[in-house]
């Protein structure tokens, strides 16, 4: 799998492998507008999404990648300008490989 397994925070009993990734992507809610968001890390279960935008924890949202149709996502938590989403339905692992594929975390040499 392409990219590098990102830091798990402390929360080492997730069931999925988290990548980090580098996308510039966009979050709706249900009837609302389209804000930018940067998605920061990926797994077949979540994401982990930075905003300068206020989201409600538990608030349903959409999000859209570039090439894909919007994911149905639900807001875990949030920490500063940092939100924890987790997918309705998982992505296929198909998928996700694809996108980690396409959106790899650059790493600026030493």
């Amino acid at each position: 799998m392409a990219g590098d397994v990102f830091d798990s925070g402390g929360h080492d009993d997730r069931a999925f492998t988290r990548n980090g990734v580098s996308i510039t992507a966009s979050v709706r809610e249900h009837g609302g507008g389209r804000q930018q968001v940067d998605v920061v890390d990926l797994s077949q279960a979540g994401f982990r999404m930075r905003t300068g935008s206020f989201i409600a924890p538990d608030r349903i949202i959409f999000l859209t990648l570039p090439g894909y149709n919007p994911l149905e996502t639900r807001i875990a938590w949030h920490e500063s300008e940092y939100y924890g989403c987790e997918f309705v339905q998982r992505l296929h692992a198909a998928v996700y490989d694809d996108i980690v594929r396409r959106y790899p975390l650059f790493k600026v040499p030493d």
